[in-house]
């Protein structure tokens, strides 16, 4: 397919008639980030159906990779630690550079916009196209071109207008689900088994860790929220989730609880493990963290606390969720990584309210 002519930009983006046969998505992280710019690259896939994608991408969250909307054929590592460190920052960017120019792209798209992100893309071979005002400023002198995007709407339609106004096409209407990966699907089941959860048996996935501190809602909420919930539907089992340093979140909200069906694979599970557990789920309980977009994704509902970001903007794109967040407070969506007050008023939210939002999305999907 050929390339279209653009909007508004630096510079336009001219009609050729040579066929996009490349793509590179610049987004190294975060996992939420990821995930949101997942319907973009289907857009992409769906205008330009020959074009292959690469990815540049931080290791960690590489496996999410395996769930994207087209295959990718190359995987390009942003290790940022490496980078930031002076003993192994020459031979790391050497390597990165020596990536990104081993092809020759039509268009590399910065969805990221900082200005280490906007440097990758350019030392790539290709257009590099990225957001009128990105995160930081300067990231925008390395665009070839750039599109002018409303910052009041959700990451994943900030994500999706580029596109569209890169190469002046509505929204298609395109209905992306994440599939199923079988070989994490059967390693999951495998972990699932060992607990004693049923293949049969509803699950509620519960995410309590997060990077914020101010995002992390106290073990015993969560801890009265699934005692109760666990009387609404009996028959729930309750798989609490996260990485490593989130197993002691994890073993507080187990005591608080009395339930044999609360079992936890927090720090158990590779990144491939918990995108199946959240997409195989028929609610999240969540903090404000990547699973709850990899259950967006996944057409999962979720029942998520909110207390300094923005739901709106940040939140699980779509209408079957339930975010719980106080609206009497001033200091709400005050975007601080660590509360200045000394006690986080934002956390005291009502566990029934919760309970009964799991009770009903689990009866919905019965119906």
């Amino acid at each position: 397919m050929r390339s279209m002519r653009a909007l508004k930009g630096r510079k336009s983006l001219r009609r050729t008639d040579e066929p996009v046969r490349r793509i590179l998505i610049v987004k190294p992280s975060s996992l939420g980030d990821v995930f949101h710019v997942f319907p973009a690259v289907a857009q992409l896939a769906g205008l330009f159906p020959e074009a292959r994608f690469d990815w540049l991408i931080h290791p960690a969250f590489a496996e999410a990779l395996d769930y994207a909307p087209v295959p990718i054929d190359r995987r390009i590592f942003f290790r940022r630690r490496e980078l930031g460190r002076v003993g192994t920052f020459l031979p790391e960017f050497l390597e990165l550079w020596r990536e990104l120019r081993q092809e020759r792209y039509n268009y590399i798209f910065d969805f990221q916009g900082l200005l280490r992100s906007a440097v990758c893309a350019r030392l790539a071979r290709g257009r590099v196209i990225g957001f009128a005002r990105p995160r930081e400023r300067a990231a925008r002198w390395f665009y070839h071109h750039y599109c002018k995007v409303n910052l009041r709407l959700h990451a994943v339609r900030r994500n999706q207008l580029l596109v569209e106004r890169c190469f002046q096409t509505g929204l298609m209407n395109l209905q992306f689900r994440l599939p199923r990966v079988e070989a994490h699907a059967a390693s999951l089941e495998g972990k699932l088994a060992r607990l004693g959860v049923p293949p049969e048996a509803p699950v509620v996935a519960v995410s309590p860790g997060a990077r914020w501190e101010s995002k992390v809602f106290p073990p015993e909420l969560f801890g009265q929220v699934i005692q109760l919930a666990a009387r609404m539907v009996p028959e729930a089992y309750f798989v609490l989730a996260g990485a490593p340093a989130d197993r002691a979140q994890a073993d507080r909200i187990r005591s608080c609880c009395d339930s044999a069906r609360v079992v936890s694979l927090a720090g158990a599970t590779g990144l491939g493990e918990l995108i199946e557990l959240v997409r195989r789920s028929r609610v999240l309980l969540s903090n404000d963290s990547g699973p709850v977009h990899i259950a967006a994704a996944a057409g999962v509902p979720v029942v998520c606390f909110y207390g300094p970001t923005n739901p709106k903007l940040t939140g699980p794109f779509g209408d079957i969720h339930t975010i719980l967040q106080r609206a009497d407070l001033e200091c709400i969506g005050c975007l601080r990584r660590h509360c200045r007050r000394t006690e986080t008023e934002c956390h005291r939210i009502d566990p029934a309210r919760a309970a009964t939002a799991i009770r009903s999305k689990i009866l919905e999907e019965k119906q």
